[in-house]
């Protein structure tokens, strides 16, 4: 039966004016692929803010839902930058809310950062493709119900989330076991499943020092990619709609104390 789409796009609605979707781009070589085509092919209004070059974030209550995108920065060193501490206050800002937040990579690091989780080195990096798994609490999650227990994805990452208080692990991996956790209506996924063979592209252009430490060529990368590049596309576009449908009528089964959140520097 397909997906009555029209109920995330209710949600979308405050009074007569349908409020973005923010998409905040961390740096230039990691942009949103396919989220665009989706957002695009369902007419869900977005901006994308481009951090990283100061442009401003608005208040989360101009917004719908924000999905935040990767950066090279580790998330333990945000407050370094201007731009990544004004993301941290932002985020930090959405979860009080409550607001939909789909974190991506440094987007999901950054999640658990701000729920007083540790972000650090993974023992290994990944890059390429790789199957993640679905755990028990996964399959039950309705967000989740579309991917099948098992699914490939593209990795780009060298760091890792523990699981923030009360939040069980959503999705593993065998290299990298945290994958994917939700808080409220906030998620955080360690893996792309946004790429596209030109993201995936620049990537091994610009951080080609991380893609000789794992002895990988561009060439095979790229061919590992192309045999999955449709069945990603598929699984991004039925993810969001799982994303937007629940948004809506997901209820918090998590709960964070009073004062959990961690404090910006």
């Amino acid at each position: 039966m397909p997906v009555d789409f029209s109920i995330g796009i209710r949600f979308l609605c405050s009074g007569t004016r349908m409020r973005p979707v923010l998409i905040a781009q961390n740096c230039q070589a990691e942009s949103a692929g396919t989220i665009i085509d989706f957002l695009s092919a369902r007419q869900i209004p977005f901006r994308e803010v481009h951090t990283y070059r100061g442009e401003p974030l608005p208040n989360p209550d101009e917004l719908s839902a924000v999905i935040c995108l990767g950066c090279p920065i580790s998330v333990t060193e945000y407050h370094q930058h201007d731009y990544l501490r004004d993301l941290y206050r932002f985020v930090a800002n959405v979860v009080r809310a409550d607001l939909p937040y789909l974190g991506i990579c440094y987007g999901g690091q950054l999640l658990a950062g701000v729920l007083g989780a540790r972000v650090e080195r993974n023992p290994v990096r990944e890059i390429g493709v790789y199957t993640v798994r679905l755990t028990d609490a996964g399959k039950a999650d309705p967000l989740f119900a579309s991917l099948g227990s098992s699914f490939p994805v593209v990795q780009w990452h060298g760091d890792t989330f523990a699981l923030p208080f009360g939040c069980p692990r959503l999705v593993e991996g065998t290299d990298c076991v945290n994958q994917a956790f939700k808080h409220k209506r906030q998620v955080a996924l360690q893996f792309h499943l946004e790429a596209t063979e030109s993201l995936v592209q620049t990537w091994c252009d610009v951080y080609p020092s991380e893609l000789a430490e794992m002895e990988k060529s561009v060439a095979d990368l790229l061919i590992d990619f192309r045999r999955i590049a449709d069945t990603l596309k598929q699984m991004n576009f039925a993810f969001l709609e799982s994303f937007f449908l629940n948004m809506k009528t997901d209820q918090p089964t998590n709960h964070m104390p009073h004062g959990r959140l961690s404090r910006s520097h």
